[in-house]
């Protein structure tokens, strides 16, 4: 590599910091000053893919909104968006989450069929994610029941791990 490399190499990473750093001043900006911070985040999540990736970040970093959390909690059910949304999520206060994720998770429960074992995965990642235990054991309760062999060995794989952080739920549900 010539010197002439490394002076763009280092052009290159120093542009990459700069851009953090302008990053950084806009999302402070945009907290102390945006009025409607719940309602631009929550259309960024509507929005395209730009838009999704910029607003799951920030939640992920920096802000919690139990508001937003329908919407997390969708996209959580999406592969391509479950990390990030994931990590939205465990950002939300353990208080107010466990609460509201109770109720998403019965009403989700409610909807599922035997079919969606992809839907019961991911809802499992979610609820390790925050350790919501008894929430878990209510999934994996669920998930013994079906008649489904792949969704009953997401019960199981779901509960292994977890043993008595799970099973010591099993006799609330």
């Amino acid at each position: 590599m010539t010197s002439r490399d490394s002076l763009r190499d280092e052009e290159l990473w120093q542009a990459c910091v700069d851009a953090q750093e302008q990053l950084a001043q806009c999302r402070a900006q945009f907290f102390q000053q945006a009025r409607g911070k719940s309602e631009a985040l929550s259309a960024a999540l509507s929005a395209g893919h730009r838009q999704r990736a910029a607003a799951l970040a920030l939640l992920a970093d920096l802000h919690h909104d139990l508001a937003l959390l329908p919407q997390l909690v969708d996209l959580a059910m999406m592969p391509a968006w479950a990390l990030q949304a994931r990590r939205a999520i465990a950002y939300i206060p353990r208080e107010r989450l466990i609460p509201r994720l109770e109720e998403l998770l019965t009403e989700h429960l409610d909807r599922l069929t035997d079919e969606d074992d992809d839907y019961y995965d991911l809802w499992a990642a979610v609820l390790i994610e925050v350790q919501a235990w008894a929430l878990l054991a209510q999934l994996v309760s669920a998930a013994r029941i079906s008649p489904n062999p792949l969704v009953q060995d997401i019960a199981v794989r779901a509960a292994e791990p977890y043993g008595a952080l799970v099973t010591g739920h099993w006799s609330l549900v």
